[in-house]
């Protein structure tokens, strides 16, 4: 069993209750993958000793963040420069011609991308909603728990799906070239199979497990309630979470009133499909009656700031949720709606974008969400939707997910009064010092413990460049990607 032994933290912050205070010069004990016990300097006799010990002197310890959201198999097409300035339907339109050249060794490589750099900017838990398998290549979830169990990232897969393509999109797409030679719709029984045998596969309920599965559809399918219904009693049955989309956007306001007479958050509380393991991702046009519905039903949310203003939605009702009582998380979101996939940037965006003049009526800085709230958002409330009190904090018992952020670096100088603060004001770097997931200490010195940085650079880059070549053979479009040249300049293809 290893052991190890966190000496003189500067700031350790517990977040074992809502209020507490953070403990300076403090120390905290890690056996195997749990927290034994923590607390101020000096440190029992008894636990100071241990096989690794990490002088913390000078940084803050936190609880691995989690990630509410994303979508791993995007990594491969950030700033793709097509889409780049569309809004979402026209950006889907730009991505569906890439994404169905998806094949097992590009999910292995995004899924490690993606993964190593969640580790690297303190996000030690994550949802991840795969929804899309081209050509009903179902093995391609396996291949990403894979992948990502290898890296050493805590997950909760969401086995998606994509039932239909969102609104009219399937009908345009039908006009490319070659778009209809790979599958990327799923039938209702291969989604109910897939989820299954996902979920038997996968699905560790145990304490400090290191996978779960969910299931859920990409978009609201107000066609078709019976796979909600079905989807719902097999997340009841296997205690696993529920994760949709739904801004919402106009298609799905209308589609909604003229097949059910309701909004759609109604529509989903009728159909069993809200609750306390239900994820709501976006919810960036949520009205009063949807956010109460929400309240009481006590679905969760996944708010993901850089999406927001990456493909032109509002910031999405977040204090008025909260205030509310919704329980809310943060998401990354996926590599192609963010670009990027860094957690910590996505705190510091979460705690400022909402301040904004015009934003939310009559919310000023009495009102402004403090770091402890972001904190709290980003451990103990995401934990808390997911169904588990074993992360989100620093107690004995609990699993062994913590960062250190050292502030001995000039971004810091000068922000000491309120090192919480400094983490979410300050700083010109998301990239952590130390994580350590489930006793395994997988980021030092800000760089991947295992080493390999460079290789998955590469190979992302490798892998990306041949999804273009083939989607642009496939199609007769073009991407106007840099990729291919880009490659041979650098020598790293």
């Amino acid at each position: 069993m290893t052991t190890i032994a966190v000496r003189n933290a500067a700031m350790l912050y517990p977040c074992r209750s809502r209020h507490e205070a953070p403990l300076a010069d403090a120390w905290l004990r890690i056996d195997g993958a749990g927290i034994v016990d923590l607390g101020p300097e000096p440190c029992p006799a008894d636990l100071a000793g241990a096989g690794r010990v990490i002088d913390a002197r000078g940084k803050v310890v936190l609880p691995g963040f989690i990630n509410l959201h994303h979508h791993f198999f995007q990594s491969l097409t950030r700033a793709m420069p097509v889409g780049l300035y569309a809004y979402s339907l026209d950006w889907l339109r730009t991505m569906y011609p890439l994404w169905q050249e998806i094949d097992a060794e590009a999910i292995e490589v995004a899924a490690r991308l993606a993964a190593s750099e969640l580790l690297l900017t303190g996000a030690t838990t994550s949802v991840d909603f795969a929804y899309l398998y081209p050509g009903g290549r179902a093995e391609l979830f396996d291949r990403e728990v894979a992948a990502v169990r290898s890296a050493g990232l805590r997950l909760h897969a969401v086995r998606g799906c994509t039932p239909r393509l969102d609104g009219a999109l399937g009908r345009d797409l039908a006009t490319i070239p070659g778009f209809g030679d790979i599958r990327l719709e799923e039938s209702t029984a291969d989604i109910l199979a897939a989820s299954e045998a996902a979920i038997a596969r996968h699905h560790d309920r145990s304490r400090h497990s290191m996978c779960r599965i969910g299931v859920g559809p990409t978009a609201l399918p107000a066609g078709d309630p019976g796979l909600l219904r079905d989807l719902a009693a097999l997340a009841l049955e296997a205690g696993c979470d529920r994760h949709i989309h739904l801004q919402p956007r106009p298609v799905e306001l209308e589609e909604s009133a003229r097949l059910h007479g309701c909004r759609p958050t109604e529509f989903l509380r009728r159909v069993g499909w809200l609750g306390e393991r239900s994820i709501i991702a976006h919810a960036t046009k949520h009205e009063a009656a949807d956010i109460r519905i929400l309240a009481e039903s006590g679905t969760g949310v996944a708010h993901c700031p850089s999406q927001n203003m990456r493909l032109g939605y509002p910031a999405g009702p977040i204090p008025e949720m909260r205030t509310a009582g919704v329980r809310v998380g943060i998401g990354v979101d996926g590599g192609a709606s963010n670009d990027g996939g860094s957690y910590l940037g996505e705190l510091r965006l979460a705690h400022m974008i909402h301040r904004l003049e015009g934003v939310h009526e009559g919310y000023g800085p009495d009102q402004w969400m403090r770091a402890s709230d972001v904190l709290w958002m980003a451990t103990r409330e995401a934990a808390a939707i997911l169904g588990r009190d074993d992360i989100g904090r620093l107690a004995p018992g609990c699993a062994a997910d913590l960062v250190m952020i050292d502030l001995r670096q000039i971004a810091y100088a000068g922000a000491l009064h309120d090192p919480l603060s400094a983490v979410l004001f300050a700083g010109d770097t998301t990239v952590v010092d130390t994580t350590i997931v489930n006793g395994a200490i997988v980021v030092e010195g800000g760089r991947l413990a295992n080493g390999g940085e460079s290789r998955i650079v590469d190979d992302a880059n490798r892998v990306a460049a041949e999804m273009v070549r083939r989607a642009e053979a496939r199609t007769d479009r073009r991407f106007e990607s840099r990729a291919a040249k880009l490659l041979r300049l650098c020598r790293c293809g």
